[in-house]
């Protein structure tokens, strides 16, 4: 409705300056039904699967890095060539009887919180990267309803009172 006229346009709304800064068409001032119009044709276009860094949690390139320092393999992630080869003449007399880690901690502990927490959970971090834990919670729900406004507060979100 608000862009059946101009949307297949070749310079859409270039005779409106009311929308368009000029001749450079750079800069757009569109109205909200302008605006709710266009982002509802492309809704169809855009993914379901948010861009949340937290649904990539240990896949990104400090937690590689920190892995590969550390001669960790994360997961379901790559296996990286070992950065230091440990050839230490004091670790010479280690062994199984006398390794230190069994006295203090009897089960093993996760690649994972390894990887996380590296001056946590590991004797030697050398050249670690620290990454991110966590970022805020997307709270966006995509509208079913194509009756609903483009931008509209879901209730499923936070009640107002």
């Amino acid at each position: 409705d608000a862009v059946y006229e101009w949307f297949y346009d070749h310079l859409p709304l270039s005779d409106e300056p009311k929308y368009i800064n000029g001749s450079s068409y750079r800069r757009w001032k569109l109205d909200l039904p302008i605006m709710s119009a266009l982002y509802r044709l492309a809704s169809s276009l855009l993914s379901d699967l948010q861009d949340s860094s937290n649904y990539f949690y240990l896949f990104n390139r400090e937690s590689f890095i920190t892995a590969k320092s550390l001669n960790m393999c994360i997961p379901g992630g790559p296996k990286f060539e070992p950065l230091f080869r440990d050839t230490d003449a004091k670790d010479e007399d280690w062994n199984e009887f006398n390794d230190i880690n069994k006295l203090i901690i009897r089960a093993p502990i996760r690649t994972e919180y390894r990887v996380a927490f590296p001056y946590l959970y590991n004797n030697r971090p050398r050249k670690v990267s620290l990454a991110i834990y966590h970022e805020p919670m997307i709270m966006y729900i995509k509208a079913e309803d194509p009756d609903l406004p483009a931008f509209y507060f879901d209730p499923l979100i936070k009640p107002i009172d």
